[in-house]
């Protein structure tokens, strides 16, 4: 048993507990070099054919897989951004209406021809970004080939593992050098990104009750005032954009999934450190000889990816209705702008 501590040890020691910071990265030549010295025959393993293969197909799938996130996220918020200016603009039509007489027979339809104006554009705009988003089905494209991603990348520490000889000593090295570099990042990766979702999620929240706080403030003030003076009432439409800005907010938040994906991540953070709490018991397994250990140590691992995996490819569905809840939420704001300044509605 002794001999098989050392071993357990040596293969530590060789393979190193890692850098979550680029750890990430999947470069089987740098690896196989920085192995060379004391695991030689793990360094012939990451130069040979296929594991070279898959790691260039999945970085070249990764990189296809951020471009397709990158563009889905970028135009989602330019879309989003422009529906809450377009209802903006539409109050701010409803506030100019009351204002006509203050604002005087010359500048008033001015100013409110100038609001109806920005709001065509800007509806114009989401218009634009959304159908983007809906004909280039972005949402779809970035699941599948963040999927096909993974994928490679999980066949890349397969290929490892089964490449690995026989013997104790390249079983633990392939055990060893799948724990760093997929087990122990995968759980960085669910942390990191969990709180990053959680934080985002309760960023949403808090926004969008202080801009509903504020909605129902200024409608209750400009009712108040408009007993004293009846073109106070105006005030209210601060309300409304307060209250968009309140939608905008959850729609974000919405749209990136934050709430579903904290959880989920959460859930699957768990699972592995569950998992990785048996470890010692397979390195022993292993360095005794037990030459179906290191595949039957990683299998709930790859379980618990892939079902991460088909998850994401599920909130493709999720996302779309968000999209949906945006387009409604355009009409709305273009209808309003169709109102003429003193609310009734303009030609169509």
């Amino acid at each position: 048993m002794s001999n098989a501590k050392e071993l357990m040890r040596a293969a530590q020691d060789a393979v190193g507990e890692g850098d979550s910071d680029t750890d990430w990265k999947i470069v089987p030549t740098e690896h196989a070099t920085s192995f060379a010295d004391k695991a030689q025959s793990l360094a012939d393993i990451l130069r040979g054919q296929r594991p070279r293969g898959l790691a260039e197909m999945y970085e070249e799938q990764n990189g296809k897989a951020v471009n397709a996130r990158d563009v889905f996220k970028s135009t989602v918020e330019r879309a989003d951004a422009a529906v809450f200016v377009t209802a903006s603009l539409g109050a701010l039509l409803l506030v100019a209406g009351g204002l006509q007489e203050p604002l005087g027979d010359f500048l008033g339809p001015w100013v409110a021809r100038a609001i109806g104006l920005l709001g065509v554009v800007s509806g114009g705009l989401a218009a634009m970004w959304l159908n983007q988003v809906r004909g280039g089905d972005l949402a779809g494209r970035w699941a599948d080939e963040r999927g096909k991603a993974e994928a490679k990348r999980l066949a890349y520490f397969k290929a490892v593992m089964e490449r690995a000889s026989r013997a104790p000593w390249d079983q633990l090295l392939a055990l060893e050098y799948t724990r760093r570099f997929l087990l122990d990042n995968q759980i960085d990766y669910f942390r990191d990104r969990g709180r990053e979702h959680e934080s985002a999620a309760g960023t949403a929240l808090t926004r969008s009750t202080q801009a509903v706080f504020l909605a129902s403030t200024f409608t209750a003030v400009a009712g108040l005032l408009a007993m004293l003076e009846p073109q106070l009432a105006v005030i209210a439409g601060l309300g409304v954009i307060a209250s968009a800005y309140a939608t905008l907010s959850v729609s974000r938040s919405a749209v990136n999934l934050d709430r579903k994906r904290a959880d989920l991540y959460r859930t699957g953070m768990d699972q592995l450190w569950e998992r990785k709490l048996d470890l010692d018991v397979y390195r022993e397994r292993t360095a005794s000889g037990d030459e179906g250990a290191v595949q039957e140590f990683f299998e709930p691992v790859f379980v618990t990816l892939e079902a991460d995996h088909k998850s994401f490819l599920s909130d493709a569905d999720q996302r779309e209705l968000a999209i949906g809840g945006m387009e409604r939420r355009l009409d709305a704001a273009k209808e309003a702008l169709k109102q003429k300044p003193g609310g009734e509605a303009g030609d169509r």
